[in-house]
């Protein structure tokens, strides 16, 4: 299944729905599990990809995914309404799109877009690729703008203006933060953005699923059980919707968010 390009109805059979409260990490091991999979020539409707992929969070819903994917070189036309929002975080390649009226735009390793339902144009895989992806909308979602897609940047090197530190949650944390939306559908259920933070720690039941991927910094979580995740830059982690315990962050995190209200 191509991620990037179609939901087969053969794909939305085959999904893991996770209502559990464990966090879920992306690390070297879910890197090592995609590099067993084997590579396949996927129709996308469009075009055919040699591509793989590894679902790694479905929400009980079923309309949201995350996930990591992998292809060789391609290109396609979308000459009908991309179906979902699509988050796609590069780790290796390029893509390249084009609008219809023609506009260009290039996204390498360390930059990020999110590609809105109802989107067309012009697709391109221009280097072999690996991508972090989020997917909003599977069953259904409205934007404010369907005809934009949102690059971000890398935020390691490029300056976002993330606003000043403010106290965050005060009543339950010693942390203050700033930050940015990038972007939000209209019911603001999906919405992604960068944040950044002091030290410090906020404790509480989470109320949506989160994926996070700190750029600088680390996360620690600690359940109300006693264990404990740490994710440093590379890696990410999905806090579910029903998880309870601790976010630490040790020397504060600049991380990229992700979160799904059901």
């Amino acid at each position: 299944m191509n991620k990037l390009l179609t939901f087969t109805f053969i794909f939305l059979s085959s999904m893991h729905f996770s209502n559990a409260s464990e966090l879920i990490q992306l690390n070297q091991a879910t890197f090592d599990e995609l590099e067993a999979i084997q590579f396949e020539s996927t129709d996308t409707g469009y075009a055919e990809f040699s591509s793989k992929d590894l679902e790694i969070f479905t929400s009980s819903d079923e309309n949201f995914v995350v996930g990591i994917y992998q292809s060789r070189t391609g290109s396609e036309v979308i000459d009908s309404p991309y179906p979902y929002n699509e988050y796609m975080y590069i780790l290796e390649g390029e893509i390249v799109t084009k609008t219809v009226e023609g506009h260009s735009h290039t996204y390498r390793q360390g930059e990020s877009f999110i590609m809105p339902k109802g989107w067309m144009g012009d697709f391109s895989i221009s280097k072999d690729l690996k991508i972090i992806y989020a997917v909003d909308g599977i069953n259904q979602t409205e934007n404010h703008d369907d005809n934009h897609i949102v690059k971000i940047n890398d935020p390691r090197i490029f300056d976002y203006d993330l606003g000043e530190y403010e106290e965050y949650y005060p009543e339950q944390s010693n942390i203050t933060a700033r930050g940015i939306t990038f972007f939000s559908n209209k019911a603001e259920t999906f919405q992604i953005g960068l944040w950044e933070s002091t030290e410090g720690s906020i404790s509480g039941p989470a109320t949506y699923h989160e994926f996070m991927y700190p750029l600088k910094g680390e996360i620690v979580l600690t359940n109300s059980n006693g264990e404990r995740l740490v994710t440093k830059p590379g890696q990410g982690v999905i806090v579910p919707a029903n998880w309870d315990g601790e976010f630490l962050v040790p020397q504060g995190v600049l991380k990229i968010w992700i979160i799904y209200q059901e």
